[in-house]
């Protein structure tokens, strides 16, 4: 019997394509994938809000009504979702807070959102390869392991909101698109921060002049909004002013400089996965994402805009493009030219995504970690009334930390929703046993670090009221959002006192 004549080499090569770009996008994942278990396992503070929350959480292990409002001698931000806390307290050792649990909730969280990136780029293009190629993607991103291991809201939130849009998409042209709304909501309970889908939903059954099921969903979000905040507000936080944190706290005024900054990450990372995911909206005249894209990058731009945001805005937009992405290239795959472009693009785009997020901790930061915690330790007893920046540094040394997010109080301060003199006053009193800083007083090298902490007034009485005592090396990652060394100020004997073993006063800097 005749065989045919055997396939040609350039044929067998073009096959190789799918290949080759899996093998692109894993080899960046498993570059990010193989940090994840220092960072799961360090001990000490990734990210610059991930004490705080720590310390959120265990106040309310312990009971402390975290939503209580807030009175000169203690200070919950509690800023994020109430679903955020419940959930993550349940994991907090009240007598031994670590991070460790708490970021493997969110290391699931963010494996959760890559997959249903996965599932949505297979329900675009109805291709194996979409659905390998999109979680990928996700996973190439430096800050998706940064944000995404880390004590965090965004990784459940976010893989709840994609979620969400999953059932949205599926359902787009029948009345099941109304099964989103209580996913959306669960979500947006978990961290404010994901409103884009919502809106791209509702836009688009506008669009579509579907008027009936788009005055449906609206009332479902805005009734099983106010439904949830009267849940909250009224039941399970009863007493409490869970209102005021939920969202008045969260009303830092906008920042031009982090609008610029913002700008930059979008121009570096997102403009070339931009117009390759929006060349296939275009073509398959996918009206659902034409909304959805749009909406999540100006919510992230915006975002990003304000006092005290950071780059984790920008994750919903990684999972929209990775899917849109992985659905183009695994329809053009097949088409040489079309699929050399897509591949280089594919490049570029992983490329940039390495930017924009800290190194993982190295062997001298638990070193580093060790001895901050070996000092507090050991010059201070358990439950000590301290005050810091970093509040998971004071908590898992067992101190008090009763302002737990100083950075929030000092904000609130500046904008005059406390009174500064009420913090003067307990400065003044001596009210706190330790002061801990990540910069310098005297001579701060980064100004804009020490004003985002302290205000002038606060600063002042410090300096009045206090004595520096110790200063040590601050771990890498605590250097991403201060300077470079640990700073522990004491209170100064007062008249009549006995003086205490900390040494006299003296220029920070000459302490190094």
């Amino acid at each position: 019997m005749k065989t045919g004549s055997p396939e040609p080499t350039s044929v067998r090569n073009w096959r190789l394509l799918p290949f080759a770009a899996l093998l692109l996008a894993a080899v960046f994942a498993a570059l990010q994938l193989s940090s994840w278990p220092v960072r799961l396992q360090y001990p000490g503070e990734i990210c610059g809000v991930e004490g705080m929350r720590l310390a959120e959480m265990q106040h309310l292990r312990q009971g402390i009504p975290i939503y209580a409002p807030a009175t000169p001698e203690r200070f919950d931000a509690a800023i994020y979702g109430p679903l955020y806390y419940l959930s993550g307290s349940r994991l907090v050792d009240p007598n031994h807070p670590a991070y460790f649990p708490l970021r493997v909730l969110a290391a699931f969280g963010t494996l959760g959102a890559a997959a249903v990136s996965g599932l949505l780029a297979f329900g675009l293009g109805r291709k194996v390869l979409a659905a390998v190629l999109a979680p990928l993607i996700v996973l190439s991103y430096g800050f998706v392991s940064f944000y995404g291991t880390s004590n965090r809201a965004d990784s459940l939130a976010l893989c709840l909101s994609v979620a969400g849009v999953l059932i949205a998409h599926h359902f787009r042209a029948s009345g099941k698109i109304l099964l989103s709304a209580p996913v959306f909501l669960i979500a947006f309970f978990y961290k404010q921060q994901f409103v884009a889908a919502p809106l791209a939903l509702l836009t688009f059954l506008m669009l579509e002049k579907r008027y009936r099921t788009a005055a449906v969903f609206a009332g479902s979000m805005i009734a099983g909004g106010l439904g949830l905040l009267a849940l909250f507000q009224f039941v399970v936080f009863s007493g409490q002013d869970f209102f005021r944190h939920f969202y008045s706290y969260n009303l830092l005024p906008f920042s031009v400089t982090h609008f610029k900054g913002g700008m930059v990450v979008f121009a570096v990372l997102f403009v070339v996965p931009c117009l390759v995911a929006w060349e296939f909206v275009r073509v398959h005249g996918e009206k659902f994402f034409a909304c959805y894209l749009p909406a999540a990058v100006i919510v992230a731009l915006l975002a990003v805009g304000k006092e005290g945001s950071d780059t984790n805005y920008f994750l919903e937009t990684i999972l929209i493009l990775a899917a849109l992405f992985a659905a183009l290239l695994a329809e053009r795959i097949a088409q040489p030219a079309p699929a050399i472009e897509l591949l280089a693009l594919l490049a570029v785009t992983l490329f940039a995504g390495q930017f924009f997020a800290p190194p993982a901790p190295q062997p001298s930061d638990f070193e580093r970690d060790r001895a901050i915690q070996d000092y507090l330790r050991k010059n201070h007893p358990p439950r000590t009334r301290a005050l810091g920046y970093y509040a998971g540094d004071l908590v898992r040394a067992g101190l008090a930390a009763p302002i737990s997010d100083l950075y929030q109080y000092t904000q609130l301060t500046r904008f005059g929703t406390f009174s500064e003199d009420e913090m003067l006053n307990q400065l003044r009193r001596r009210s706190f046993q330790v002061i801990i800083l990540p910069f310098d007083l005297i001579a701060a090298k980064d100004q804009s670090c020490l004003n985002r902490s302290l205000t002038d007034g606060m600063r002042r009485t410090i300096l009045e009221a206090y004595q520096l005592a110790e200063t040590l090396e601050l771990p890498g990652p605590e250097q991403s959002h201060a300077e470079d060394r640990f700073y522990a100020w004491v209170p100064r004997p007062t008249e009549g006192s006995a003086t205490p073993d900390a040494p006299a006063p003296a220029r920070a800097g000459d302490m190094r």
